[in-house]
Protein backbone atom coordinates (compact mmCIF):
# COMPACT_ATOMS: atom_id res chain seq x y z
CA UNK A 1 0.00 0.00 0.00
CA UNK A 2 1.36 3.43 -0.95
CA UNK A 3 1.08 6.39 1.34
CA UNK A 4 -1.17 9.24 0.13
CA UNK A 5 0.49 12.64 0.22
CA UNK A 6 -1.55 15.59 1.48
CA UNK A 7 -2.97 17.67 -1.31
CA UNK A 8 -2.00 21.17 -2.28
CA UNK A 9 -4.64 23.67 -1.22
CA UNK A 10 -4.93 26.97 -3.10
CA UNK A 11 -6.66 29.70 -1.12
CA UNK A 12 -6.87 33.49 -1.09
CA UNK A 13 -3.81 35.26 0.29
CA UNK A 14 -4.30 36.96 3.66
CA UNK A 15 -2.04 39.57 5.30
CA UNK A 16 -0.67 36.98 7.76
CA UNK A 17 0.84 35.10 4.77
CA UNK A 18 3.14 37.96 3.78
CA UNK A 19 6.12 37.30 6.09
CA UNK A 20 6.41 33.71 4.85
CA UNK A 21 5.94 34.84 1.25
CA UNK A 22 8.66 37.47 1.55
CA UNK A 23 11.04 34.74 2.80
CA UNK A 24 10.07 32.57 -0.20
CA UNK A 25 10.59 35.53 -2.51
CA UNK A 26 14.02 36.26 -0.99
CA UNK A 27 15.08 32.65 -1.57
CA UNK A 28 13.74 32.77 -5.13
CA UNK A 29 15.70 35.94 -5.82
CA UNK A 30 18.89 34.45 -4.38
CA UNK A 31 18.58 31.11 -6.21
CA UNK A 32 16.75 31.95 -9.45
CA UNK A 33 17.05 35.73 -9.90
CA UNK A 34 13.27 36.11 -9.57
CA UNK A 35 12.44 38.81 -9.03
CA UNK A 36 15.37 40.31 -10.89
CA UNK A 37 15.77 43.24 -8.49
CA UNK A 38 16.57 42.54 -4.84
CA UNK A 39 14.95 45.88 -3.96
CA UNK A 40 11.46 44.49 -4.68
CA UNK A 41 11.71 41.58 -2.26
CA UNK A 42 9.06 43.20 -0.08
CA UNK A 43 5.50 42.57 1.01
CA UNK A 44 4.21 45.65 -0.81
CA UNK A 45 5.59 44.27 -4.11
CA UNK A 46 3.71 41.01 -3.58
CA UNK A 47 0.49 42.60 -2.40
CA UNK A 48 -0.32 45.62 -4.54
CA UNK A 49 -3.61 47.51 -4.15
CA UNK A 50 -4.48 47.20 -7.85
CA UNK A 51 -4.28 43.40 -8.07
CA UNK A 52 -7.31 41.57 -9.38
CA UNK A 53 -6.65 38.29 -7.54
CA UNK A 54 -4.09 36.71 -5.26
CA UNK A 55 -3.68 33.24 -3.84
CA UNK A 56 -1.27 31.05 -1.96
CA UNK A 57 -0.58 27.35 -2.16
CA UNK A 58 -0.48 25.39 1.09
CA UNK A 59 0.52 21.87 1.95
CA UNK A 60 -0.04 20.54 5.47
CA UNK A 61 -1.02 24.07 6.52
CA UNK A 62 2.34 25.49 5.36
CA UNK A 63 2.39 28.25 2.71
CA UNK A 64 4.61 27.14 -0.19
CA UNK A 65 3.81 29.58 -3.00
CA UNK A 66 1.99 32.60 -4.35
CA UNK A 67 0.39 33.98 -7.51
CA UNK A 68 -1.45 37.17 -8.42
CA UNK A 69 -3.35 38.65 -11.34
CA UNK A 70 -2.81 42.28 -12.26
CA UNK A 71 -4.57 44.52 -14.76
CA UNK A 72 -2.61 45.20 -17.94
CA UNK A 73 -1.26 48.73 -17.55
CA UNK A 74 0.52 51.04 -19.93
CA UNK A 75 2.57 53.29 -17.66
CA UNK A 76 5.66 53.10 -19.87
CA UNK A 77 6.71 52.10 -23.38
CA UNK A 78 7.62 48.54 -22.35
CA UNK A 79 4.17 47.96 -20.90
CA UNK A 80 2.57 49.55 -23.96
CA UNK A 81 4.47 47.11 -26.19
CA UNK A 82 3.49 44.15 -24.02
CA UNK A 83 -0.20 45.08 -24.09
CA UNK A 84 -0.05 45.63 -27.85
CA UNK A 85 1.49 42.15 -28.32
CA UNK A 86 -1.01 40.40 -26.07
CA UNK A 87 -3.94 42.21 -27.68
CA UNK A 88 -2.73 41.33 -31.18
CA UNK A 89 -2.38 37.66 -30.20
CA UNK A 90 -5.71 37.36 -28.39
CA UNK A 91 -7.91 39.92 -30.12
CA UNK A 92 -8.73 41.33 -26.68
CA UNK A 93 -8.28 44.92 -25.56
CA UNK A 94 -6.23 45.89 -22.52
CA UNK A 95 -9.25 45.99 -20.21
CA UNK A 96 -9.98 42.33 -20.94
CA UNK A 97 -6.50 41.07 -20.02
CA UNK A 98 -5.27 39.74 -16.65
CA UNK A 99 -1.50 39.51 -16.20
CA UNK A 100 -0.34 36.46 -14.27
CA UNK A 101 2.29 37.80 -11.91
CA UNK A 102 4.29 37.14 -8.75
CA UNK A 103 4.17 33.36 -9.30
CA UNK A 104 6.73 31.96 -6.90
CA UNK A 105 7.10 28.78 -4.87
CA UNK A 106 9.57 27.60 -2.28
CA UNK A 107 10.44 24.61 -4.46
CA UNK A 108 9.60 22.02 -1.81
CA UNK A 109 6.24 20.79 -3.09
CA UNK A 110 5.97 19.33 -6.56
CA UNK A 111 2.91 20.67 -8.33
CA UNK A 112 2.50 23.85 -6.27
CA UNK A 113 3.42 26.13 -9.18
CA UNK A 114 1.05 24.34 -11.53
CA UNK A 115 -1.77 24.51 -8.97
CA UNK A 116 -1.22 28.25 -8.56
CA UNK A 117 -1.04 28.82 -12.32
CA UNK A 118 -4.27 26.88 -12.81
CA UNK A 119 -5.99 28.93 -10.11
CA UNK A 120 -4.86 32.17 -11.74
CA UNK A 121 -6.10 31.10 -15.18
CA UNK A 122 -9.45 30.03 -13.69
CA UNK A 123 -9.78 33.31 -11.79
CA UNK A 124 -9.01 35.35 -14.90
CA UNK A 125 -11.62 33.45 -16.89
CA UNK A 126 -14.17 33.84 -14.09
CA UNK A 127 -13.63 37.61 -14.42
CA UNK A 128 -14.12 37.30 -18.20
CA UNK A 129 -10.49 38.26 -18.77
CA UNK A 130 -7.80 36.57 -20.81
CA UNK A 131 -4.74 35.46 -18.81
CA UNK A 132 -1.40 36.64 -20.20
CA UNK A 133 2.13 36.88 -18.83
CA UNK A 134 5.65 37.91 -19.59
CA UNK A 135 8.84 36.15 -18.59
CA UNK A 136 12.57 36.75 -18.72
CA UNK A 137 13.79 34.74 -21.75
CA UNK A 138 16.59 33.16 -19.70
CA UNK A 139 14.37 32.06 -16.78
CA UNK A 140 13.55 28.42 -16.15
CA UNK A 141 9.95 29.58 -15.78
CA UNK A 142 9.78 30.03 -19.56
CA UNK A 143 10.01 26.27 -20.07
CA UNK A 144 7.51 25.66 -17.28
CA UNK A 145 4.93 27.82 -19.02
CA UNK A 146 5.59 26.24 -22.42
CA UNK A 147 5.16 22.76 -20.95
CA UNK A 148 1.82 23.75 -19.45
CA UNK A 149 -0.08 25.13 -22.42
CA UNK A 150 1.28 28.64 -22.87
CA UNK A 151 2.64 29.92 -26.15
CA UNK A 152 5.01 32.70 -27.02
CA UNK A 153 3.57 35.57 -29.04
CA UNK A 154 6.43 38.05 -29.14
CA UNK A 155 8.73 40.11 -26.98
CA UNK A 156 8.61 43.53 -25.38
CA UNK A 157 11.58 45.41 -23.99
CA UNK A 158 11.21 45.76 -20.23
CA UNK A 159 13.31 47.69 -17.74
CA UNK A 160 13.38 46.14 -14.29
CA UNK A 161 15.53 48.64 -12.46
CA UNK A 162 18.84 48.74 -14.31
CA UNK A 163 18.16 45.34 -15.90
CA UNK A 164 16.83 45.61 -19.46
CA UNK A 165 15.40 42.50 -21.09
CA UNK A 166 13.37 41.54 -24.14
CA UNK A 167 10.71 39.78 -22.08
CA UNK A 168 8.81 36.97 -23.77
CA UNK A 169 5.07 37.62 -24.07
CA UNK A 170 2.91 34.55 -23.53
CA UNK A 171 -0.76 33.64 -23.78
CA UNK A 172 -2.42 30.45 -22.67
CA UNK A 173 -3.66 28.09 -25.34
CA UNK A 174 -7.38 27.55 -25.27
CA UNK A 175 -8.75 24.04 -25.29
CA UNK A 176 -11.82 22.98 -27.22
CA UNK A 177 -14.25 23.65 -24.36
CA UNK A 178 -12.93 27.09 -23.43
Amino acid sequence: MTEQLPEIVVRPRVPADLPVLVAILRRSHDEHRYPVRASVVRADWLAVPTELFSAVAERDGRVVGHVALHPAVIDDEGERLAVRGWSAATGIRREGLAVVSRLVTDGTVRGAGLALLGAAVAAARAMHREPVLLVDPTAAARGFYLRHGWREVGTARQHWGEHGVDAVLMVVQRTGGD
